[in-house]
């Protein structure tokens, strides 16, 4: 969201990132470890008739907010890389590529591993991948 919004052109580098976190937290993996039950507890205080379904249906509207593909293109889309795993349980695969088809001109990287196996196997893919992002903005000399 930030490279989407930042005033100047800056490269954006979303590893193993969702296009909402709606899809981590409430369809992926991440729902069978969200406190629901906390969650519809604390609610309660102000609606004692909430139901496990409404919170998750709160928490899916919360978290929508969060979609990147409802932002504007990256001033420098092709800045922005993306690095994704193919054997992701916390991130789709689906979802990483809406994120490119929002931002034309943007890159995926695949690394082949799991979500946390991708960072210890592979971390040098991703400093690549922001030496790569940072060469490709135009760099001006500020003046004195």
């Amino acid at each position: 969201m930030v490279g989407s919004l930042h005033p100047i052109p800056v490269a954006t580098l979303p590893f193993l990132s969702p296009h909402p976190a709606v899809m981590a937290f409430c369809k992926g993996i991440l729902k069978y470890g969200t406190a629901w039950e906390v969650l519809r507890e604390d609610l309660a205080a102000q609606d004692s008739a909430i139901t496990l379904e409404e919170v998750r249906e709160r928490m899916r509207n919360e978290l929508s907010l969060t979609d990147a593909t409802c932002f504007p293109i990256a001033k420098t889309p092709n800045a922005v890389i993306f690095v994704a795993a193919t054997d992701d349980g916390y991130i789709a695969k689906h979802s990483v590529l809406e994120l490119q088809n929002a931002w034309p001109g943007s890159e995926v990287r695949w690394v082949t591993s799991g979500h946390v196996s991708s960072f210890l196997l592979h971390n040098g893919k991703f400093r690549k991948a922001i030496i790569d992002a940072l060469n490709r903005l135009e760099w001006k000399e500020s003046s004195p």
